[in-house]
């Protein structure tokens, strides 16, 4: 992924760039999807989202609901490690042998260096592959509301590349939402005021990462300036 995006490529926007086959979560999951989601897939991050509705006849990719936050994959790791399971899909009640997850808990796997997230990477493969879950454990729920990150990152579908190339580089972001901006707007009367609330629905429509912004090159010939798109090979984002 270079520096700064092709020039004249303000005209590709988000909703070509994105994938839209996210892995998502919701926020309550069973241990047991929660398991398989993270051995099938090697991401660092999962959206959470409200609602996920079957695809259409024509289409294969299913519908998203709104975007409600992030969870990490290292969070995931953790949350199962000190047992914070729930016997009811509402998350009421807290299974026996549950430990107290602490601020410091999450501080101590926060990559500081680029070879501090290497050896993290290994180490939570590892302690993946460790986890010691009986059957009734997997058939327990996960809170993820009190964890997740509640503002991730996002673009409209209107986004131009050179800004999302901005917003990536200027943060340092491995992935981005891309989501659909719906400002609401409710009014509610209060004796002799009128207050005004905005709520901001935004609905998940897929996700761009380092490697979806590395496919576009731009080369100069003499005059002419052509923009390609290149196939990159797997590698993790």
């Amino acid at each position: 992924m270079g520096w700064c995006a092709p020039e004249l490529s303000r005209n590709i926007l988000a909703g070509s760039i994105m994938r839209r086959d996210v892995v998502t979560m919701m926020p309550r999951e069973r241990v047991s999807r929660v398991i398989e989601v993270l051995h099938a897939t090697s991401h660092h991050g999962f959206p959470v989202i409200d609602e996920i509705n079957s695809p259409s006849t024509e289409e294969k990719i299913p519908e998203y609901g709104h975007l409600k936050g992030l969870i990490l994959k290292s969070q995931l790791i953790i949350l199962m490690k000190k047992r914070v399971f729930y016997e009811d899909p509402d998350c009421h009640i807290l299974v026996d042998g549950s430990e107290l997850v602490q601020l410091s808990d999450f501080a101590d796997e926060y990559p500081t260096s680029v070879f501090r997230c290497t050896v993290s990477i290994f180490r939570h493969d590892k302690c993946l592959a460790k986890l010691q879950l009986s059957e009734e454990d997997k058939n327990c729920w996960l809170d993820l509301t009190p964890y997740m990150h509640s503002s991730p990152y996002r673009v409209p579908l209107s986004a131009s590349l050179p800004s999302i190339f901005h917003l990536f580089r200027g943060l340092g972001l491995r992935y981005v939402a891309v989501v659909d901006d719906e400002n609401k707007f409710y009014f509610k009367s209060e004796f002799l005021f009128v207050i005004c609330l905005i709520r901001n629905d935004f609905q998940l429509r897929g996700i761009i990462t380092r490697k979806d912004l590395a496919r576009f090159k731009g080369r100069r010939t003499f005059t002419n300036y052509t923009i390609w798109e290149l196939f990159v090979s797997d590698f993790q984002t």
